[in-house]
């Protein structure tokens, strides 16, 4: 759109700003010593011209070069009457602000005003769908992707290409082996690569001593398509992954804790996510009890976040859930959430519960 802002003129100033508000390209031309508003001249370069053979062949000359310029420039989705589909995705870089069981709500960087949603659907084709987003993701972290038009709605998405999942499904059979490569090792664990692009993540037990470039042979147990899932296992684990392991406490359930106690805890494991804490009442148990980051009050879950959580730090919980494994027989789970507001008592004072 060419705006020519020589005379003012309400009904022109109106046609300007919806079409700010349509987010169309603009081109705004005025002639020499016209009162142009200030705030016009901030947001655009205003093509000033002369009412005279030589200014009107000079003012074609420069608009052809404005209008040509706009052309070239990278174009956002427009608003308009009817469903706009844009000619391509917008990459960007964004801000997680919310996160929820689903979704996440994120904000463009370099274009504040530009706000969407990213369901689970739309992680990376590469990235294990989480149970609840905040798994994943957490408020203030930065995500790459796309801002797209979907179904007239503006969404935020991180995949790329084609869905390989059909592909890795069909290729990925149980009991199949690969030649994988280790691409990244951190503190949630050792993470391999294997041919066709598929990832998955060693198992702690048969983790130790690999290095990132280091290459194992490995077997597919199962796939997962729904939560993007390969699952692996060594095709030759170290020795002692083989050994077996000590046999579980045989403690009742009376010597566990029970469900509505409260009690102080000190951090043994900080993870990314959740971090696993010795009861002060139950120093024997031979497991640690889950604090996940959805259990935590705002305060202990930004400094998290930030992996300002150190072993040793303190914390008073409250005991919410106390069953069987479902994932290691033998083994008995302890969930906690934090109390917020109250300071652990010295070790081993423990709140009684009720009768």
């Amino acid at each position: 759109m060419v705006a020519d802002l020589s005379v003012p003129s309400t009904s022109v100033a109106m046609e300007l700003a919806w079409a700010l508000c349509l987010k169309k390209r603009l081109v705004v031309i005025a002639h020499k010593g016209a009162m142009v508003p200030s705030n016009t001249q901030g947001l655009f370069r205003v093509v000033s011209y002369e009412w005279s053979i030589r200014g009107l062949a000079e003012l074609r000359t420069s608009l052809r070069a404005e209008i040509e310029a706009m052309r070239q420039q990278r174009r956002e989705p427009e608003m308009d009457l009817r469903p706009y589909i844009p000619e391509d995705r917008m990459r960007a870089k964004a801000k997680v602000e919310e996160i929820n069981a689903d979704h996440i709500r994120v904000r463009d960087l370099r274009n504040p005003r530009r706000i969407a949603e990213m369901h689970k659907q739309d992680v990376s084709y590469r990235e294990v769908i989480p149970d609840h987003m905040s798994q994943r993701f957490f408020v203030g972290k930065e995500v790459s992707g796309f801002f797209v038009h979907r179904d007239n709605t503006l969404i935020f998405t991180q995949q790329e290409g084609e869905d390989p999942w059909d592909e890795w499904e069909q290729t990925y059979q149980r009991g199949s082996t690969y030649t994988a490569r280790v691409y990244e090792v951190n503190k949630a664990g050792v993470w391999v690569e294997l041919p066709g692009g598929g990832r998955s993540r060693v198992r702690d037990h048969e983790a130790a001593g690999l290095e990132e470039q280091d290459e194992v042979l490995v077997v597919i147990r199962w796939v997962d398509r729904a939560r993007q899932r390969i699952e692996i296992a060594l095709a030759n684990p170290p020795t002692d992954a083989l050994a077996p392991s000590a046999p579980m406490s045989t403690l009742s359930m009376d010597a566990y804790p029970q469900v509505g106690e409260r009690q102080g805890a000190t951090v043994s494991v900080p993870n990314a996510g959740f971090v696993l804490v010795k009861l002060d009442g139950y120093p024997n148990l031979p497991t640690l009890a889950l604090l996940h980051a959805r259990k935590m009050s705002q305060s202990l879950r930004e400094e998290l976040e930030a992996s300002q959580i150190k072993e040793g730090r303190r914390v008073w919980v409250y005991v919410e859930e106390v069953t069987p494994s479902r994932k290691k027989p033998g083994r008995i789970d302890v969930k906690v959430r934090e109390v917020e507001g109250e300071l652990p008592p010295e070790a081993g004072d423990v709140e009684e519960v009720p009768a």
